[in-house]
This record gives structure tokens, C-alpha cells and sequence, in this order.
């Protein structure tokens, strides 16, 4: 967290609001990435096979999304990396821990990934 002497009661509340929103945001940009994001797809894939989840055959170009809920029971490791809401939960405490253990370190890359997390809200309002 940002150690600054606070001008008044209310500029602490500021600094809190900023703080929180802004991992929120990057805790949402890690997620997406980690869950959806084209760019990790590869990654996703790999863990999907090392878990023994394959896509069926005839239909590899499937997204490691599309081969988990083709499963009727799917490894754990296979929905924790596709499950939104599941990888969530672990990035966020993991954004957590960082503001706590390394606040000079995670406040930058909060910020850029919060500032990345904007514009992609940004794109889809641009797309509508």
C-alpha cells in the first residue's frame, strides 16, 4: 500500500477506495487471463493435457473452455483453469497476500494490470 501521511481522515478513505478498486480490476484482469484469454490458450491446453483431459477426437481445435464441459466429469485442475469463478477466488486471495507481502512491488503491476483491465472494458462498451 502506498505510505503516505494522510492529510486528513477523509484522504485515507480516498487511498482506501483506490487501493481496493484497483486490484479489484487487476484481480479481473488476471482472471481473464488465466481462464479466457486467447493468448494463454496455449497454456491452458498443455495443463488440460497433463490433467488427462483431452479433447475428443476428430475435435482439437476445441478451447480448453469447450473440453471441459465436454466432460462429464472433468479434473479439478481442468475447471479451477476455466472456471472464472473458481480461479477467481485463488487470484484474488493471491492479489491479497501480494499488497500485503510486497506492497512497493505490487503496486505498479496492480496498476497496469488494473489500466489493462479498463481498456478492455473500455473495447467491449466500444463494440456494442
Amino acid at each position: 500500500m502506498i505510505r503516505s501521511r494522510p492529510s486528513s481522515p477523509r484522504s485515507t478513505a480516498g487511498t482506501a477506495w483506490y487501493v481496493l478498486l484497483t486490484d479489484a480490476l487487476a484481480t479481473y484482469r488476471l482472471t481473464r487471463l488465466a481462464t479466457a484469454d486467447v493468448i494463454s490458450e496455449p497454456a491452458r491446453m498443455a495443463l488440460l493435457r497433463t490433467t488427462g483431459a483431452e479433447p475428443p477426437p476428430g475435435e482439437e481445435d476445441l478451447t480448453a473452455q469447450e473440453v471441459v464441459e465436454s466432460l462429464e466429469q472433468a479434473p479439478r485442475l481442468a475447471t479451477l483453469i476455466t472456471c472464472r469463478w473458481c480461479a477467481g477466488i485463488w487470484i484474488a486471495a493471491g492479489v491479497s497476500i501480494a499488497r500485503v507481502a510486497a506492497p512497493r512491488v505490487w503496486d505498479p503491476v496492480s496498476r497496469g494490470l488494473a489500466l489493462s483491465a479498463g481498456a478492455v472494458l473500455l473495447a467491449r462498451l466500444e463494440n456494442d
